[in-house]
């Protein structure tokens, strides 16, 4: 036999032993009610995107949709434990990505996101520069004070998206900051309202309210795209400024090893959704910018993600 022949033949075998190590798949998937891990505590974003999506979800799956709050240490707890779930399509997980990779670099952990099975994201939840409607103006005047002197910034937790974002952020700028962790984006919009830091990196949502009492000043939101809920705050490339940024997604996961007709069966369920003209009305209530992104366009972040927060892992953990 040669080199090209047994070279096929364990490409063979090792798809063979792949397909048959597989949990089977019931043609009447999903039989039964179907578990949705949420990685924080109830009343949070995350929290009430996922009940918000689930009656549609339930709609198109013909199962019920439980919802399960699994909180503790920023979600590793509930990331350790999905690892090792049983790839039966009955426990997905969501939480905003790539918050599980920023822990994977943070500290030790015993799992791995590039294992989970990703099956689709609904939302994305981009992060912006907030201030004291006294101090600033614009961003080129933030920028401007920034390098003449190190500012206080804000965080809602070491280890965070907002976290991650403000490091790339100002590495990209060329200027430095004093961070200062609070329990949560209330905390650090509550210090920045009071004068207390001299910003905050946050959701939009965070803010929105001081925002739009006049107290509050988005200046620049970190994003190749304007926020549709916030028109007329720019983006980084309107001023010059290539920065490339990791997308923070809200969507949800299967176990590892999870089959692709499961993993198609609820991609298209969690697919059409989003496209629900009642969950389209909740997310414009809510100010929740959409952007659907499929099974394989998920995967394809989680890997880029991989390299691009591991350049930031020291920084992380400081």
């Amino acid at each position: 036999m040669g080199k090209k022949s047994r070279v096929i033949c364990i490409a063979i075998l090792a798809w063979t032993l792949a397909f048959y190590c597989m949990p089977a798949v019931s043609a009447d998937f999903p039989e039964k009610m179907i578990k949705l891990i949420v990685t924080a505590a109830a009343g949070g974003g995350e929290d009430t995107e996922a009940r918000a999506i689930a009656p549609f979800v339930e709609k198109h799956l013909g199962q019920k949709i439980i919802i399960e709050n699994q909180p503790g240490a920023g979600g590793k707890i509930a990331f350790t434990k999905f690892q090792k779930t049983e790839p039966d399509g009955y426990n997905l997980i969501t939480y905003t990505f790539p918050k599980s990779i920023i822990m994977e670099f943070s500290g030790k952990v015993d799992y791995k996101t590039s294992d989970f099975t990703p099956i689709f994201a609904w939302s994305r939840s981009d992060q912006c520069l907030v201030v004291h409607v006294d101090n600033w103006e614009n961003a080129n005047e933030f920028i401007k004070a920034a390098k003449a002197k190190t500012l206080s910034g804000g965080l809602s937790g070491r280890g965070s998206t907002s976290h991650l974002t403000g490091l790339i952020a100002l590495d990209k700028l060329g200027i430095k900051a004093n961070w200062v962790p609070y329990e949560g984006s209330a905390g650090s919009v509550s210090a920045v309202a009071g004068k207390h830091i001299d910003f905050t990196i946050t959701q939009p949502t965070s803010a929105g309210s001081l925002i739009q009492a006049g107290k509050l000043r988005a200046l620049l939101l970190f994003s190749d795209q304007r926020d549709p809920y916030m028109p007329d705050v720019p983006i980084p490339k309107e001023l010059g400024i290539n920065m490339d940024f990791i997308p923070a997604l809200r969507g949800v996961e299967a176990p590892p090893k999870t089959s692709p007709a499961i993993v198609k069966i609820l991609e298209e369920a969690f697919s059409k959704a989003a496209r629900e003209p009642g969950f389209i009305e909740i997310a414009k209530k809510r100010k929740i910018a959409l952007y659907s992104t499929d099974s394989r366009e998920f995967g394809k972040i989680i890997s880029k993600a991989y390299p691009r927060i591991g350049a930031f892992q020291q920084m992380l953990k400081e």
